[in-house]
Parts: structure tokens; sequence; C-alpha cells
């Protein structure tokens, strides 16, 4: 091969997307592609979008035109969810771009690039070679995608409508992949879905997050397993008995129940109601040793008035939630709740928000005060982005990249590695501590 074809790629958006971006990654080093963080050498240029809800659409069609701005010259391709919820009108409404990619055309990349790349730089073409794997970007943890689109009703959200209906993964693939992301030095594997409940259900395979979970935790390596977004209705049997029966599946559960009020919940098209939320927190509470939840709340809803926001208040208040992530309704054309509109003012949104965010930061910093002196499992993952002079981790009950993190200020660690980490301070969401010692490795 003669001279290096550079590329440059930025992921947006959620863990899914990351998973798609790893992907890429390993198309495009497969194929000959050398990647570079330089945008002014870049021949190729991908930009993995998300359009979830209408600020990452924004945030998506503004990264597209700067990176166009910042090399005019480069074959522009834009990956992920932009070309999946508009794919009959982006290409006209985007001149810019050279190429549409959507996830199921990943593995295909480097084939459709070689014609308008390898050609115009004057080069034969790039190894058509491929591969489903994954360059990792994530240190110490991976995340593992095992299932595709979604199959539920919301009335507000495109999910179904951008990637599809539920697919779930086949289990020995996953397996598979697990054991792989394990032999380069994985610690935490994090199951992402866009309905984690699901899994299985389109294959009419019963207990199949369980049996899922039974395989995963026999792997060498892995320390922890880690569930997110578990969609609260029909939730699956015999996973708390799981949970404390294992050594590592966390005793972490995402489940976002996005409202208490029956009101609000009926109008999203959520199939349950308040009390059924309140009666699944008992029963996780009472079934699980140790559990730490994270939820989701949406204010703003067109059925949501001061009552139903009332109730929401309450609900924080006492239910105690250990991580809750907070936003705003976003009206997206193409939904059922469309056709409600937007009644609720940006103001009243916002104010909403910053209530909801305040009363739950004066309980996770109470929370987290009274972990000082502590010892507990943590990861470290390398650098701390705040100073070179701390490493940078998570504790056990911290997910990646949304319920703040845990910086080292003394102690010997290896990035990437497990680690016993004494709490030595608490700021809100976040923690401070000293390595006492390493954790065994336990491929040694």
């Amino acid at each position: 091969m003669a001279d290096k074809i550079f590329f440059n790629l930025v992921s947006l958006g959620c863990p899914k997307n990351r998973v798609d971006a790893e992907r890429i990654l390993s198309v495009m080093t497969a194929a000959g592609f050398s990647y570079t963080e330089e945008i002014s050498e870049a021949l190729v240029i991908i930009v993995n979008t998300c359009a979830f809800i209408e600020p990452a659409v924004e945030e998506s069609i503004s990264a597209i035109l700067d990176y166009r701005a910042q090399n005019k010259d480069a074959y522009l391709v834009v990956a992920g969810c932009l070309p999946l919820r508009y794919r009959d009108e982006i290409a006209k409404e985007l001149p810019e771009v050279d190429l549409f990619v959507t996830p199921e055309m990943i593995g295909d990349l480097a084939r459709l690039l070689n014609d308008s790349v390898a050609g115009s730089a004057g080069r034969d073409e790039v190894s058509l070679s491929s591969t489903q794997g994954r360059i990792l970007t994530t240190p110490g943890y991976a995340y593992l995608k095992i299932a595709e689109g979604c199959s539920r009703a919301c009335r507000y959200c495109t999910i179904p409508s951008i990637r599809g209906p539920l697919r779930s993964a086949d289990a020995l693939e996953l397996e598979q992949e697990a054991i792989a992301v394990a032999s380069r030095g994985v610690r935490e594997l994090v199951l992402v879905a866009q309905d984690l409940t699901s899994y299985g259900v389109d294959r009419r395979q019963k207990g199949a997050l369980v049996d899922l979970l039974k395989r995963l935790e026999r792997i060498d390596g892995i320390r922890w397993i880690r569930l997110m977004y578990l969609h609260p209705d029909s939730f699956p049997d015999g996973l708390a008995e799981a949970i404390n029966e294992s050594p590592k599946i966390l005793p972490y559960l995402d489940i976002p129940f996005q409202h208490i009020s029956d009101t609000v919940l009926r109008a999203m098209g959520r199939p349950w109601k308040g009390d059924s939320v309140q009666k699944l927190l008992y029963r996780l509470r009472s079934e699980i040793d140790n559990l730490v939840l994270r939820t989701t709340l949406m204010v703003g809803y067109p059925a949501e008035g001061e009552k139903e926001f009332q109730e929401m208040r309450d609900f924080v208040s006492s239910a105690q939630i250990e991580h809750v992530g907070v936003f705003t309704y976003s009206p997206e054309e193409g939904t059922r709740a469309w056709r409600l509109g937007d009644p609720v003012p940006h103001e009243v949104k916002e104010a909403r928000a910053s209530e909801i965010r305040a009363m739950h930061s004066g309980f996770a910093k109470k929370r987290n005060r009274g972990r000082v002196g502590t010892v507990e499992e943590c990861l470290v993952e390398g650098i701390s982005e705040e100073s070179d002079l701390l490493l940078q981790g998570r504790c056990w009950d911290q997910a990646p990249e949304v319920d703040g993190a845990l910086y080292i200020t003394a102690g010997n660690a290896i990035a990437g590695e497990i680690h016993q980490v004494k709490i030595t301070d608490a700021h809100e969401f976040d923690l401070f501590g000293e390595i006492v010692e390493p954790m065994p490795d336990p491929k040694g």
C-alpha cells in the first residue's frame, strides 16, 4: 500500500452509538485506513450522529457543518441515527455530506469508500477485509449492546421509528464478544440496549436476560457486570435472585421511570400507574441486597400541570433514588405526542428540572458524605481530565459517564484495573479517595 489514507471520527450521543463507533474504527483500520486526531490531514471524516431528540439533531448538524468548515476537501461521511431518522430528505438538506451510512451498513464502509476515496487519492483500493470486531475506546470497561431497536409504544419517543423494532442479539455471539473484550483487559461489562428488559422476547425466549447473565459471569477476567436501560414493565423474573447469588452482577439497576403521575404516564403511553412504580421500587429494595438505583425523569410533558409535578416532587423526596437524571420534554415530529403541542412554557420546564435536580442533589450529597472512611471497590480509568496530578475512576455504584466520578489523590494504581479505595471526601456527586491496596489480578 502506498501513502496512508487518514480518517477522523467523532461520535455523538449514547453508549449504543459508542459501540457503533468502535465498530467503525475496527472496520476502517482493518481496511488499511489510519486514524488521525488532526482534522486538517484527514481525507475521510466520519460523524456518528444522534437524533433522539431535537437538541441532539441540532448538535449533530452543527458538528457536520463545523467539520466541513474545518476541512473543505475531506470526504465527509455521516453515520448513526440522523440518516436513519431522516433517510428520505437528508441528502437534499445536507449537500455538504458525501456519504450517509446507517448502522447496518458499517461492515460495508470500506467498500463504499474505495471508489470515492482511494481512487481520488491516486491510490490502489484499500483492503476489503473488514471485521465485526471493535476497537475499544473505554478504559477497563466495555459496553455490550445486547439488542437493537424497541417495540414499546411510548408516545413521545422516536426510537422505534429510528432504530426499528426490538431485535435481540444471539446469546452465543454476545458471549464470544464478551470473551474477546475480556481478553483485552476489560474488567467491567456494561449491558446496554434501548430496552434491556425485553431481551429475548422477539425470539420467544423466556428468561433470556438471566440466562445471558449466567453465561457472561463465567467469563474469566470480567469482574463487574452492570445493567443499563431496564424498562420497568414486565421486570424479568429471577433477576433479583441472579444478582444476589453472583459476585459479578452489580446490584445496580438503571430503570427509567420518566414520571410518577397516573395522568402523565397514561398520556405518555406508559403501560402502568404510579403505584406500580412504587410497588416495583419496594419489591426491588426488599429483594436485592445493597441495591443502588438510577432513573430518568421527564418534566414538562403536555399533560403535566402543577398537581402532576407536585407528585413527582413528592416521589423524589420519598423514594431517595441514588442517581437521578432529569430532562425536559422535547416535542418530536413523527411521534404520537406531537399533536399535543408544547403547552408547558420553556422557562417552566427549566424551573421544574432545576428544582428536581436540587432536591436530588441534596440527597446525593448526604449519601456520599456518609461514605467517607469506607473502603470500596473502584475501577481506575486513568489520568483525571481535571488535573494530571489525580487519577480518575468510578466506584462500583457509579455507571460510566452519568453518575459522577472518583478522584484518586494517593496510592499506586493500574489504569483499567479494579482496586480497593478508601473514600476520604465527597463533593455532591463526586468522591475522593486513596488506593489502600491493589485488588488481586483475576487472571493471576
